[in-house]
């Protein structure tokens, strides 16, 4: 049996974990993606237990858990140094979900990917420019349109992000991101030497006035992952970003000014932080399914988007398999996923909401906070956190086991 034909556009995260998926379950796949790298250099992602499980299925979990982990206390600081709160809320996760909260650079997560699949099934440097479902959507193939020409397939995936042409192509009339409100720099530092026992081995998150946030996070052989936030207007991009970081945080407490003043430019990825407030009506029209960002794209405020995107590629490869028929599947695909990701982009957009509180207001919830069980926190999240994916499809024309004499 020929194989079917997937073509994903975009080489993020959820689609080249939709491009393994699909090829473990048989298809033949191709990523287009139109940067000439597949992610920032400047990024890290958190991969809760839901996000490891999904990595799981397809072979990659177990590579993931073996990067860095959040262990030991972390917390809320203020910009003195002075602890808000603090608890060791890795080891509640694993605790309570068995498994732990994973800190790894993006460009190695997608590395792993990539290892899985073929030679040659990302094309770099590619843009997509649109798709064309096909008026019977049921027997003709989905035609993606991109620099070099059309391509048909069975399958096409839309996974090129926040601003997905794709989207666009299916949805004309919905409407595109949304500006949250606040704006965020990422970068991956070399480690300051002399921190050995102290909190920057186990992490923090300093808040000051006018949303501003400076988080150090521990990414493993030598590296942290820090992130900073503030309101301000949106599309503000400045020449010098760490002269704008130490304007902003340069008199916090250590080792935040000595990170920024370690910073070159090319280091720091800042985008202004946008979501799509309004759910899709569906994830999928004709023969085009929609992941990740360009399906839901929510706020970063508790570390799923990644996550959610992961989750929705292996759900995507396992309901469709070798030969189930597509359309429908796709349909069943959106009934899984669309109240899911709903659910998280809203409670996420509920946390970041934070941002815009009066600083005391924020001051107060992180004291409450702080006053909680670790468990209690790691239990609250749940509905997210304990999630699995559905099981693997049985071959094609499997036979019924032979009962036991």
């Amino acid at each position: 049996m020929t194989a079917r034909r997937a073509l994903i556009a975009g080489g993020g995260l959820g689609g080249l974990t939709a491009a393994v998926a699909l090829h473990q379950q048989g298809w033949q796949v191709c990523v287009f993606e139109q940067a000439e790298t597949l992610e920032p250099v400047g990024a890290g992602i958190s991969l809760w237990p839901n996000a490891l499980r999904a990595l799981d299925a397809i072979d990659v979990g177990e590579q993931a858990r073996s990067h860095a982990t959040l262990s030991g206390p972390s917390g809320v600081r203020l910009p003195d140094g002075r602890w808000l709160s603090r608890s060791d809320i890795g080891a509640a996760v694993r605790g309570r979900f068995d498994d732990p909260l994973v800190l790894l650079h993006r460009a190695e997560l997608a590395q792993l990917l990539v290892e899985q699949l073929p030679f040659g099934a990302v094309q770099a440097a590619t843009k997509v420019l649109g798709v064309h479902v096909g008026a019977d959507a049921d027997s003709a193939p989905a035609t993606l349109i991109h620099q070099y020409g059309e391509s048909e397939a069975e399958l096409v995936v839309a996974a090129d992000g926040i601003r997905s042409v794709l989207r666009t192509f299916l949805y004309p009339q919905y409407p595109g991101p949304s500006y949250a409100g606040y704006t965020a720099w990422r970068m991956v530092v070399p480690a300051l030497e002399n921190t050995a026992g102290t909190a920057e081995q186990t992490g923090f998150e300093t808040w000051g006035t006018n949303g501003r946030r400076f988080a150090v996070l521990p990414l493993g052989e030598g590296r942290w992952y820090c992130y900073a936030t503030s309101t301000a207007d949106p599309g503000l991009l400045f020449d010098d970003e760490p002269a704008e970081l130490a304007r902003l945080f340069g008199d916090w407490h250590e080792p935040i000014p000595q990170i920024i003043a370690a910073l070159k430019p090319d280091q720091v990825l800042h985008q202004d932080v946008e979501e799509l407030a309004t759910p899709l009506p569906s994830f999928d029209r004709g023969r085009v399914a929609m992941v990740g960002d360009a399906a839901h794209a929510m706020t970063p405020d508790l570390g799923q988007g990644g996550g959610m995107a992961i989750e929705d590629a292996v759900v995507l490869a396992r309901l469709l398999g070798e030969d189930r028929p597509v359309v429908p599947t796709l349909h069943e695909y959106t009934r899984q996923r669309l109240p899911r990701t709903t659910m998280v982009a809203r409670r996420s957009r509920r946390a970041g909401r934070m941002y815009s509180a009066p600083y005391s207001a924020q001051v107060l919830a992180a004291r409450l906070v702080g006053r909680l069980p670790a468990a209690a926190l790691a239990r609250g999240l749940g509905s997210i956190v304990d999630w699995r994916p559905p099981a693997a499809p049985k071959p094609p024309n499997q036979s019924p086991p032979t009962p036991a004499p």
